[in-house]
């Protein structure tokens, strides 16, 4: 079969090749894929400033597909189902986060899509613990979806919690950030606001526009802090969902949250350290949470929300391309043209 694949650290180096169809385990089961999204993560793979992937690999990590084979051991799930996966094959289950269902966060986790083969190739295998079902009418292009969907649930549903009647500012209007504000929404939000800058206006604050989010920003024509202050009568805002990992929207998150407010950490800022407003942050008590990666817990709201329609995916995912025209694909998402990106095997 022919899959994407990373040869070598550093930017570019990476090729369409032919592997092998991978045979799965006894605990596992073989997918073809029907759909599989490009993360961020994938892009700056590709352009060299992420560099804990571990080539030769092939990347992808979000997707959907049907099973065509189950190994012997395989009991809760059957040719023909149709699933979505969490991104990894188990964790060392010794540690103190397996032990305590975390698998999601041990250091000896096999990830695919970096560390070992993922999801840019027409077939996978996964082991049956990662797996969720999805429904017959939720389609396989908005299903690949569950996955970054998953890590908002966590990061923001699960570990923050949108409260109702909250004043929520989403910072960063990529797909994540979309995601997360149409999230806060769906949990009861009052008013969600999301920001992005001029090079967005013309896809990613459009899309957010068309999903009706309550304020659209653009933070480089109107001044962010004096429209959230007159939104919420000079208190600021509940909860503040940092999704762009910008050091100067981190910091900002910290001007425009009430005393006593809360922000949710999941944009990834690509260094090993940034300034805060520390003092800011301390008069104001503020709750930081950060978040990392995606429970299964997570899983199953991600694939309810999305199968209940609670989702706009046709607004979220701009394009699809067939996988051998993956170039073009990243091209795209590179250029900021397109929001979230499917490749179809």
């Amino acid at each position: 079969m022919e899959a994407v694949v990373k040869t070598e650290h550093g930017k570019g180096f990476m090729t369409i090749q032919e592997v092998d169809t991978p045979v799965p385990a006894s605990n596992e089961v073989l997918i073809r894929i029907k759909a599989a999204g490009i993360c961020g993560s994938d892009i700056h793979f590709y352009d060299g400033s992420l560099t804990h992937c571990i080539p030769p690999v092939i990347l992808g990590h979000e997707f959907s597909g049907e099973i065509v084979q189950v190994g012997d051991d395989v009991t809760r799930f059957s040719v023909k189902d149709r699933v979505v996966s969490e991104p990894h094959k188990g964790g060392c289950g010794l540690c103190r986060f397996c032990h305590t269902g975390q698998t999601e966060v041990c250091p000896e986790k096999r990830a695919i899509g970096y560390k070992i083969d993922g999801a840019f190739a027409p077939f996978i295998t996964m082991p049956e613990a990662s797996l969720h079902r999805i429904p017959d009418h939720l389609s396989f292009e908005h299903a690949a979806l569950a996955e970054p969907l998953a890590v908002v649930v966590k990061g923001v549903l699960e570990r923050v919690r949108v409260n109702p009647e909250d004043f929520v500012v989403v910072l960063g209007c990529g797909p994540v950030g979309l995601l997360a504000a149409n999230a806060a929404k769906a949990e009861g939000a009052r008013c969600v606001v999301i920001t992005g800058t001029d090079s967005d206006e013309e896809t990613r604050l459009k899309a957010a526009r068309e999903m009706e989010i309550d304020h659209v920003i653009n933070v480089q024509q109107d001044n962010l802090k004096e429209m959230v202050l007159s939104l919420t009568n000079g208190v600021g805002a509940d909860l503040v969902v940092e999704a762009c990992g910008v050091e100067a929207a981190i910091n900002q998150a910290f001007d425009i949250i009430r005393i006593d407010g809360r922000i949710a950490a999941i944009g990834h800022t690509g260094r090993e350290s940034l300034s805060m407003p520390w003092e800011t942050a301390l008069h104001k008590a503020a709750h930081v949470t950060w978040s990392f990666s995606s429970s299964w817990s997570s899983w199953v709201k991600a694939v309810s929300m999305l199968s209940g329609n609670k989702i706009e995916a046709d607004k979220i995912i701009s394009h699809t391309y067939p996988l051998n025209d993956w170039e073009s694909a990243f091209s795209a998402l590179q250029r900021l043209e397109a929001i979230k990106v499917l490749l179809i095997p």
